[in-house]
């Protein structure tokens, strides 16, 4: 059975998804389990700031400039069906990545210096990751073209 191109698209979300999940798990049994000592514990304050702005920047940059993207792509009427798919393709992974890198760097800081409350900020954009899964139906509307036309890719 051969896979369209939608579907590694959507393969990809979930890998990503999956391996941010792997990578909070490791660091979380890593403090908890006491196995690793956060070298920064002292610092923890001032890190949470760092990762609240680093987190808040890169939610509102992917959003942005994912929206900017969207919109350059419908502008454009002469583009076909694949290509006007791989654009939202690129436009899609840009507001993935950052969307995966604060919950990447919170859990970083989580593991340097084992407060909590940056695990738990890192499950915010974790919880916007999750709602991005690419949908056909969502998908198509979004590039005004029809579900069949996607299938076809």
């Amino acid at each position: 059975m051969k896979k369209n191109a939608f579907y590694v698209f959507s393969f990809m979300h979930k890998a990503m998804l999956i391996g941010q999940l792997i990578f909070l798990g490791v660091l979380f049994y890593m403090v908890y389990s006491k196995t690793f000592m956060p070298p920064m514990a002292a610092y923890d304050k001032t890190v949470q700031v760092v990762a609240l702005l680093f987190t808040a920047a890169a939610l509102f940059a992917g959003f942005t400039l994912f929206k900017k993207k969207l919109a350059l792509i419908k502008e454009d009427s002469l583009a076909g069906v694949k290509e006007k798919f791989e654009k939202y393709r690129g436009a899609s992974m840009l507001r993935w990545g950052l969307t995966e890198a604060p919950v990447l760097f919170c859990g970083i800081c989580f593991f340097l210096t084992g407060n909590y409350a940056l695990l738990a900020l890192a499950a915010v954009p974790f919880l916007y990751f999750v709602s991005l899964a690419k949908k056909k139906k969502k998908t198509a509307m979004q590039l005004d073209i029809s579900s069949s036309e996607l299938d076809e890719l």
